[in-house]
């Protein structure tokens, strides 16, 4: 351990026990960001930890206060901690799949596979509703919102379906968030869906999204790649970043200088650069079918905590692999 890694994890350990927001804000104060260099993604520094068994884990976000969902086969969970420090999830939809989550403001949005996109506010009682429905979606799946205000979704060719991968845009009312006002597409992939080595501009099997400014970093079979929002709203070239043999699912932003990818097929959780360099990896098969990654966020995970859903075998939701799990730095 480095003596700026160490300190700044020290730091972040003290400033823990006061923090109420997820956003990293701490009774007012700002804690230091977390950079790709203070992270721990391997076995030499860090364990794996299995939180809860949720079948068909999919996706994971945190709202501003630091509250958890996880998208799943079975619905949508708010994940919280109990006075014991074990976790437990409460249902906050019907018992549907559910992939993409995205958060704005004090709202939640969330997206089932066919395009039905449902909403809800972040009170005391979240219920998911149906607010809206996309058209022409094989597999609605990674979501983010844009700096425009509006919410990009991925659709992902991996069904029944005739093979049409893109981003499509969903412009929201401005006086009303549970309104959608418009409905593009932003990206167009290739409509034959071939496989490809993740060397050119073109999207095929796309899942995740996420985005940095203007800046839409997202994953494509086993490319990462990065595309931005044009001045004009139109979409900048798709650049891939990085490739390996692998089926990266959804991904997330470290500070701003990282990304975490989660590799379904190898079970590895990968930590590259913003422009795609390989920093640290997981040894294979430490999850089991990683779907989704996240830094932790007070008040209950520490800031350079990595959270983990496991799907396990897809459309299985009995076998004991479905997981929320933690991955994170090992006491010295």
């Amino acid at each position: 351990m480095s003596f700026t890694r160490g300190a700044t994890a020290l730091l972040l350990a003290a400033l823990l026990p006061a923090c109420s927001g997820g956003d990293g804000s701490c009774d007012g104060e700002v804690l230091p960001p977390v950079h790709a260099a203070d992270l721990c993604v391997n076995a030499g520094c860090g364990e794996r930890v299995v939180l809860l068994d949720i079948p068909s884990a999919e996706n994971l976000i945190f709202s501003n206060t630091g509250r958890l969902f996880v998208s799943s086969g079975l619905g949508v969970l708010e994940i919280r901690r109990k006075a014991d420090g074990s976790f437990e999830s409460l249902p906050i939809s019907e018992a549907r799949g559910y992939n993409g989550l995205a958060i704005a403001g004090d709202v939640l949005y969330a997206v089932s596979g066919d395009g039905t996109l449902s909403a809800t506010r972040l009170d005391a009682s979240p219920r998911l509703e149906a607010i809206y429905q996309m058209s022409g979606m094989c597999i609605a799946n990674g979501m983010a919102f844009g700096p425009d205000g509006a919410l990009y979704v991925v659709d992902e060719p991996l069904n029944l379906c005739v093979p049409d991968p893109k981003i499509k845009r969903l412009r929201l009312s401005a006086v009303d968030p549970f309104a959608v006002v418009g409905e593009e597409v932003w990206v167009q992939g290739s409509p034959l869906g071939q496989l490809h080595l993740g060397l050119d501009n073109v999207l095929r099997f796309p899942n995740g999204l996420q985005r940095a400014g203007n800046r839409f970093f997202g994953t494509d079979g086993g490319s990462v790649y990065a595309v931005d929002l044009q001045a004009d709203g139109s979409a900048g070239t798709v650049t891939p970043l990085y490739f390996t043999v692998d089926a990266h699912d959804d991904l997330g932003l470290v500070g701003d200088d990282g990304l975490l990818v989660a590799g379904f097929f190898t079970g590895r959780i990968r930590l590259l650069s913003r422009d795609g360099e390989l920093l640290q990896q997981t040894e294979p098969a430490t999850f089991s079918f990683p779907s989704s990654v996240r830094l932790g966020r007070p008040p209950m995970f520490r800031p350079d905590d990595i959270l983990v859903t496991e799907t396990g075998v897809l459309t299985d939701n009995n076998l004991p692999l479905d997981h929320l799990s933690l991955f994170r730095r090992r006491d010295p």
